[in-house]
């Protein structure tokens, strides 16, 4: 969507972050390069914290982390409304850290929050209600907010809300197929893209029966710790993830909103593994299982997962869906990002 921004000639873009700062700064190079793109790399919110070697959110820890990042609010706000009006900023995009739509208001500077989720209600199994008021409070003085699928959210936009299905970057044909040639030459195998995320210890991989799964082949991420004639880790400064997902005849994932967009815009039978304590994950498999399917896996029972006949079968129904037309939805989000940057 930055890319689709930066073609309005009269746009240009602050994007601040910090895990991803090194993506962001590969894949945004030639815009960083023509000044339509600044990198601020600073964090405004702390997603989860997870217990070691597992998908499964540590409570205690996470109590821990979120206490002190309350009581630092407020100063991230003030922090926020200064960087607002040093850099004379004219709009405010979050997905979807609470602080910077206190901060917009505070200015009186329109805000879009774009997200399948808040971390309000992503925290709700987490915390008692109570202690969440404060990022309450942030999400409340959202002006407009856009909804993606598998959203289960509260109308937060005080001005406006809006609804969008899956989008995702266009894959590129002609590395797609490079990529399918690489890994299945003979066209006799499965391909298999397995992504937990780049921030999951997933333990001992090399335990995993998935391996043995017959006539597979395996995508990985390039710091996903296994080894294997069958194994192919995606390289670390590739920025165009799309493409792999696109040159997938399976994926495995956690129920991350990019993955399953790219998944499902390419028309690609989807696993899902499910966690604990994630209304994120529940909301977008609730929303999958109703539109476009996928077979699910819980965490506990993947190191015995294998890529069997029968879920092959299953996986095959999957593909009856029709894809994603991510066209049209970016021009249509565009579209009213800059409807809301004219009032």
């Amino acid at each position: 969507m930055i890319k689709r921004l930066c073609e309005k000639n009269e746009i240009r873009i602050i994007v601040c972050n910090a895990f991803a700062y090194d993506f962001l700064n590969q894949s945004l190079n030639d815009l960083i390069a023509a000044e339509r793109v600044t990198l601020r790399k600073i964090s405004n919110d702390i997603g989860y914290v997870l217990q070691p070697r597992s998908l499964t959110p540590d409570c205690d820890q996470f109590k821990i982390k979120y206490r002190k990042f309350i009581s630092e609010l407020p100063f991230t706000v003030q922090r926020e409304e200064k960087f607002l009006k040093d850099h004379h900023v004219d709009l405010v995009i979050g997905d979807i850290p609470p602080a910077p739509f206190k901060a917009a208001r505070a200015m009186s500077i329109p805000s879009v929050g774009i997200s399948n989720f808040t971390w309000y209600t992503a925290y709700k199994d987490l915390l008692p209600v109570a202690d969440l008021q404060p990022v309450y409070e942030c999400y409340s003085s959202m002006d407009y907010f856009f909804a993606l699928a598998g959203s289960s959210e509260e109308a937060w936009g005080r001005k406006g809300n809006r609804s969008f299905g899956f989008f995702s970057r266009n894959p590129q044909d002609e590395a797609v197929d490079k990529i399918r040639k690489a890994l299945n030459p003979t066209g006799d195998k499965t391909i298999v893209f397995f992504g937990l995320g780049m921030k999951i210890d997933a333990g001992n991989l090399a335990a995993y029966k998935l391996w043995s799964s017959r006539n597979c082949v395996f995508l990985v991420s390039s710091n996903t710790n296994i080894e294997g004639d069958i194994i192919h880790k995606i390289p670390a400064d590739d920025t165009e993830s799309q493409n792999y997902i696109a040159a997938s005849d399976v994926v495995i994932s956690k129920p991350g909103w990019g993955t399953v967009s790219e998944a499902v815009s390419f028309n690609k039978p989807l696993i899902l593994v499910t966690r604990q304590k994630m209304q994120e994950d529940r909301n977008t498999i609730e929303y999958l299982k109703t539109n476009v399917g996928c077979e699910l896996v819980d965490w506990e029972s993947l190191k015995e997962f294998e890529v069997t006949a029968d879920v092959l079968e299953k996986l095959n129904k999957q593909k009856q869906r029709a894809g994603v037309d991510s066209e049209e939805v970016l021009n249509v989000i565009v579209e009213e990002v800059c409807g809301v940057l004219c009032e």
